[in-house]
This record gives structure tokens, sequence and C-alpha cells, in this order.
């Protein structure tokens, strides 16, 4: 069966589909500022368009075949906790914190006003893989005690793994005009996505509710950008991020 293939080759293969997507995104001439199309451009940038448009297409086909739960990206995602993403079954939380994050990422790094930045699916795996390996003893006391503390530093140290994982991914080549979120961009994002994970581990719901974790966390951090900054680029960086985290956590929904 299709479903069978190797995850790993599954999400290699997205992700660089999505690089070439992205490079004909960032490439179409109705997407250079400051640029007056003509002639050939005109018609490069309609061909563009047909190639951006059957690639979205391809990968509606794709995840219709290969995925497990297809109907579940036709929906809105939310942050679920700790104990969704890091389970007994580790495959499958994996795939939920895999495909989560991804699509959190790519909203948020929008709302940011970075438009068509490269996210890649396979730079979260890593992530998740990185927390089990290197921080098990965080998640396990999160998940079993769900203790403010506890969250808040398991989170805090998610959100650095995120933002260093996303740094270090390979990237397409580079387009003339492009540029990527800035670190200050990174670090909001990833945070808010962290912290969101951090309301939902602290509530104790393991699936998604109707309450807008995202939304919350990202305002909250918006309106304390200073701080956040001021956090995560002091010498203990950690113990700074967690705090902020554990302040907010009791605040928000």
């Amino acid at each position: 069966m299709i479903r069978d293939i190797s995850n790993e080759i599954v999400v290699g293969l997205k992700d660089r589909l999505r690089d070439v997507r992205h490079m004909i995104r960032a490439s179409r001439s109705d997407k250079i500022k400051n640029t007056a199309p003509e002639g050939p451009e005109i018609l490069l940038g309609h061909a563009a368009r047909v190639v951006d448009k059957a690639l979205t297409v391809a990968e509606t086909i794709s995840i219709s075949l290969v995925s497990q739960d297809p109907k579940a990206h036709s929906t809105t995602i939310e942050a679920r906790s700790l104990g969704a993403y890091f389970s007994s079954d580790t495959a499958k939380g994996e795939a939920l914190f895999r495909r989560d994050v991804y699509y959190l990422t790519k909203r948020i790094f929008t709302v940011l006003g970075a438009e068509n930045t490269v996210v890649h699916e396979a730079t979260f795996a890593s992530a998740h893989a990185i927390m089990i390996r290197r921080h098990a003893d965080q998640i396990k006391a999160a998940i079993r005690t769900g203790g403010l503390n506890d969250v808040a530093k398991a989170c805090a140290t998610l959100a650095f793994e995120l933002q260093s994982c996303h740094q270090a991914q390979p990237l397409p080549p580079h387009v003339p005009g492009e540029s990527a979120p800035d670190k200050a961009t990174q670090y909001l994002c990833f945070s808010a996505i962290a912290l969101a994970i951090g309301l939902a581990s602290y509530s104790d719901d393991e699936e998604p509710g109707d309450e807008k974790l995202v939304e919350s966390a990202l305002l909250a951090l918006k309106a304390r950008q200073a701080t956040l900054m001021e956090a995560v680029q002091g010498k203990d960086r950690a113990n700074s991020l967690s705090g902020l985290f554990a302040f907010l956590i009791p605040l928000l929904p």
C-alpha cells in the first residue's frame, strides 16, 4: 500500500515539492516589488501561477494517498499538549507534532508578515527527536506532574530547539529580493507555539478544543516582545524564558 511508504521518505518528498513551489512563488513577476512586468515576463508569470496551482493540487492528492488521516489536513490546526506529542506511541506523537507545528509555523509567519517562508516538516521531526534524546527528563516531569514550573521549563526548551532546527534547515536556492524572517520573528513564532503547547499541557487537554491557544499565546508575547527578546538573548536564557512562560500560562485561556 502507498500508505506503507516510510514516513521519512514521504516527508522528504513533500518538503522538496514545497521547495519548488516556494521558488516559483518567490520568482513570480507579480511578486517582485517595484517591477512592472512586460512582454515575456507576463507570460512567465502566468506560467508560474499555473505550475504553482498544479503543485498545490499535487500536494492535496498526495495527502489523500499517503496520509494516515487525510481529513486532518483540511481542519484548523491547534496546539496539543506535551502528553499528546510525546506519548508512549512515539510514531503517532511525532506525526502529530510534525504536522501541527508545520502548519502553525506557516500560519504564524504569515500573520507576522513573513509570507512564503521556507518551512520543512523534516525540521520538526528533527526537533521532536532532539527533545526525546536530549530532554526526556523535562518532558516526563511535565507530563507526570502537570506542574506549572515543569511545563514552563519543558516548553521553553522546546521553543529553543524549534528555532535552532529551523535555523539549521537546508534551504532551496536563493531568489533575488527574497529575505527570510529575522531571528526576532523566528523566536516570536516558535515561542508562541511552545507557549500554546504549554497552555494545552497545563489545562491537561490531550486534544485541542475550541480555545484559540496559539492566537492567545502570540498576542501575549507580542505585547511583551521586548521582554521576550531579553529572555532569549540573555546568559541564562532557558530559565528566563521558562519564567516568562510560567508567568503567562495561568493568565491565558
